[in-house]
């Protein structure tokens, strides 16, 4: 049986994380599930980057305050790869509301609401490759 080509995934720790220092536990927890860590960066993002990196959320409610929350400290972007990269993460990092997440997951475990919920993961793998073009392209060679 062919086996899948392996997969790229762009995973943020966002400034709710980084300040709470779980930038370590976090990578650790990917690593132990077999995710190879190819790139990474540690940045505050200027809001005119977020506002492009969150665009498909323009016009919603939360809009404003996400690009906000996004760019009042730093961030650890992270380019994870293996078989099925995105779906995996996915289900590492459990549901957006902390509250919904399933137990052990990532938002579970560290989250604080909807918006502080301690990671973002790319939800597709064309939005892994967009995210990665924007925030680590040297993942993409």
């Amino acid at each position: 049986m062919p086996t899948q080509p392996t997969e790229r995934t762009l995973i943020m720790i966002k400034p709710d994380g980084v300040s709470r220092c779980l930038v370590g536990r976090i990578i650790e927890r990917f690593e132990l599930a077999d995710f190879r860590l190819i790139a990474m960066r540690f940045a505050t993002m200027p809001e005119a980057t977020m506002r492009e990196f969150y665009r498909e959320h323009e016009g919603k409610p939360f809009y404003e305050s996400l690009v906000r929350v996004m760019s009042s400290g730093p961030v650890a972007m992270l380019a994870f790869e293996r078989d099925d990269a995105v779906a995996r993460a996915r289900q590492l990092v459990g549901q957006t509301n902390p509250a919904d997440a399933a137990p052990g997951t990532i938002r579970a475990d560290f989250g604080l609401n909807g918006q502080q919920n301690t990671v973002h993961a790319s939800d597709s793998p064309a939005s892994a490759e967009r995210e990665l073009r924007l925030m680590l392209p040297e993942a993409l060679h």
